[in-house]
């Protein structure tokens, strides 16, 4: 058998396309793949290529995810809009690509990263034909084929899951993690310990090689509680740093109410003043100097991680007149100051967690008649705490600032397992009672809720046979709503809903305590004759007693080490001082939420009107009350409270979000 060799010209050509096939190409950085291959999903940019010239404070925290980058962790403490979740986006396409591996990104919830998924993801796959090549289509019929929740491509796969499964966290081996909105893992998952915890053993049989990778990206919630912020203190605090125009020294747009500067009203004409020389910066300047800037680390040092911080201050995508507005309406109400810290400046926000001494409280109380609406109040809301024996209920008047007044008080005594006996008939009546005003009318409650949490068949019964009661029960958490979504509760054999039947809905109670903590910790002023009532001020009228102070006041807000991690949680006044009113008033704040969320100042005058308040008396400081401002008054009640009434001045409200950055 005679073999024939190539002619020596077409050996060596075979040899360099050998080479040329099997020679590694040039390097490229995931920052210059996501330029030239990824396409925006979603936003004013979408089915356009990436651009980081526009957003240029990505390219550092996105080349991190590269196996060049000797780094292992980065995280990401940021706001809204800042482009942070098109950056996980990228790191996954340039792994698929570039350095395929085992990929593992991991949403808060099912709708998260159902939205992650849809919206995201798979429409930049559709716009990337680099991407559309690597990674397999749902179509195949072999395992080897992607599936909604599973990428996969030549050399590993990106599987998502859910930080409230521990099916989809256990069991893993990945090399590269992504933890997108960190911070809205639970704390515990199932008795079974932190999400966190588990998570991070998806690469540990690569923590000898030390190439794996860990990136999380995160808004923040509360001081405290929680992880992104904690994470971030405990790395490097990289800031994005720019160039002053004027005097060429580097510093970092911060929300700090001396320099951050604006009008109290439209125009805003957000401006500004650079720390270095105190020059001003115009909001049409802020994208320029951003495109030239840089990070800086603060507080490098041995072992730390890699941290970012990064807020709608230095944005390309927010102008510093929204910002300004953002503030001006968050007002003095801590759900919007909570709000405005975490999606807006990417702070984690320092809720209020010990209520003035009840004493203090006490010494406010004013002749009142029992059972009647003051002037000015417009909402009527009741709450009740059933207990195994006994109903505590309370009545409750607000005004549209959320100022607030106990109507009426009461413990019903008696049995609570039959709605036709015991406590529930004096509940009954509480029902079809009808309340007088001050102008002569009388009106039955806006909202009636009840707690379900105990004898719940009695209760639901209840609740079924009294159109307009919601049943209600509690829920331990920060971040939850005030008043979440109804659930069906009765169901027949088939598991269909039963028209009509009884629903329940879920309290955050967490966070409204809080908010009443700071409620209840502003004074009323003295300017000149009148005395004035900042928003959300609890007057008390005189027929309740010390119990009902001693109540109100029970908890506090502690810390704590859970499963390693440190936490926020309430707890009683020596473990066990009865608390029924705090609860009451908590859930009467819950039902109200939904007004103050809505009502505009043309809601609560045609309110008024409905009320028979007279035209006169509808004045438009009655609907619309202006920020409160402590310029030139005198505290009373208390003059240790001064100083707290200031933070309702929108400046002031700045610098309570800046304490402690």
């Amino acid at each position: 058998m005679n073999i024939q060799f190539p002619e020596p010209a077409a050996a060596v050509i075979i040899a360099r396309a050998m080479a040329d096939l099997f020679e590694p190409g040039e390097e490229v950085t995931p920052s210059e793949w996501a330029a030239k291959n990824l396409v925006v999903p979603d936003g004013p940019r979408a089915g356009e290529l990436f651009n980081l010239e526009l957003t240029p404070y990505l390219v550092e925290p996105l080349n991190f995810f590269a196996d060049a980058c000797p780094d292992n962790k980065a995280v990401v403490r940021k706001s809204k809009q800042t482009g942070f979740t098109t950056l996980a986006i990228a790191a996954c396409g340039y792994t698929a690509d570039v350095e395929p591996c085992d990929l593992f990104l991991i949403e808060p919830t099912q709708e998260n990263l159902s939205d992650f998924v849809g919206e995201k993801l798979q429409r930049a796959i559709e716009g990337s034909p680099t991407l559309q090549k690597k990674i397999r289509g749902q179509t195949s019929r072999s395992n080897k084929g992607s599936t909604t929740y599973s990428k996969r491509y030549a050399g590993g796969s990106l599987l998502m899951g859910i930080a409230t499964s521990t099916a989809d966290l256990r069991g893993k081996t990945r090399k590269k993690v992504i933890k997108d909105e960190a911070s809205e893992y639970p704390d515990d998952l199932g008795g079974q310990g932190s999400p966190h915890d588990m998570i991070s053993g998806a690469y540990e049989s690569f923590l000898a090689n030390g190439d794996w990778k860990e990136l999380s990206i995160s808004t923040p919630v509360v001081k405290g509680a929680c992880y992104i912020d904690a994470e971030f203190e405990a790395g490097d605090r990289r800031f994005w740093h720019v160039r002053c125009p004027h005097c060429r020294e580097e510093f970092y747009f911060k929300a700090d109410p001396d320099r951050f500067c604006f009008n109290k009203s439209y125009p805003y004409e957000a401006h500004y003043s650079a720390p270095c020389c105190g020059s001003i910066i115009h909001s049409w300047e802020r994208n320029d100097l951003v495109k030239s800037g840089r990070w800086i680390a603060t507080a490098a040092g041995p072992g730390k991680h890699r941290s970012y911080h990064f807020d709608a201050l230095s944005s390309p995508f927010v102008p510093w007149d929204v910002i300004a507005k953002r503030v001006v309406d968050a007002g003095s109400d801590p759900s919007k100051l909570k709000t405005l810290a975490n999606l807006t400046f990417g702070l984690a926000y320092d809720m209020r967690g010990e209520a003035p001494d009840h004493e203090t409280l006490m010494a406010r109380r004013v002749e009142a008649r029992l059972g009647h609406i003051p002037p000015g109040f417009l909402l009527l809301t009741i709450a009740a705490d059933v207990q195994k024996r006994g109903i505590y209920v309370e009545v409750l008047a607000h005004a549209p600032d959320q100022q607030s007044w106990p109507v009426y008080i009461d413990y019903l005594d008696g049995p609570t397992v039959d709605v036709d006996d015991g406590a529930f008939v004096g509940l009954t009546e509480l029902y079809r009672r009808e309340w007088p005003d001050a102008y002569g009318n009388r009106w039955r409650a806006d909202e009636f809720v009840v707690d379900a949490g105990y004898h719940t068949d009695a209760v639901y019964e209840w609740s079924r046979r009294h159109p307009g009661v919601k049943a209600i029960k509690g829920a331990d958490g920060w971040r939850r709503v005030a008043l979440g979504v109804a659930t069906d509760q009765d169901v027949d054999y088939r598991g269909k809903k039963i028209k009509g039947g009884v629903k329940l809905r879920l309290v955050g109670t967490w966070d409204l305590k809080s908010k009443f903590y700071e409620y209840l910790a502003r004074s009323a002023l003295v300017e000149g004759s009148a005395m004035v009532y900042p928003p959300g001020y609890c007057h008390f009228p005189n027929f309740l007693d010390e119990s009902y102070f001693h109540q109100i006041t029970s908890e506090y807000l502690d810390d704590e080490i859970y499963r390693g991690r440190p936490r926020k949680v309430w707890k009683q006044q020596g473990g066990n001082a009865p608390n029924h009113y705090l609860d009451c008033r908590v859930y009467n704040m819950a039902v109200a939420d939904a007004y103050f969320s809505a009502f505009t100042a043309d809601d609560w005058a045609d309110r008024a009107k409905e009320r028979g308040i007279p035209a006169d008396l509808r004045t438009p400081d009655l609907f619309t009350p202006k920020p409160f401002q402590a310029v030139a008054a005198k505290a009373v009640e208390g003059s240790s409270q001064a100083a707290e009434a200031e933070a309702h001045d929108p400046y002031a409200a700045l610098e309570q979000l800046n304490r402690g950055t």
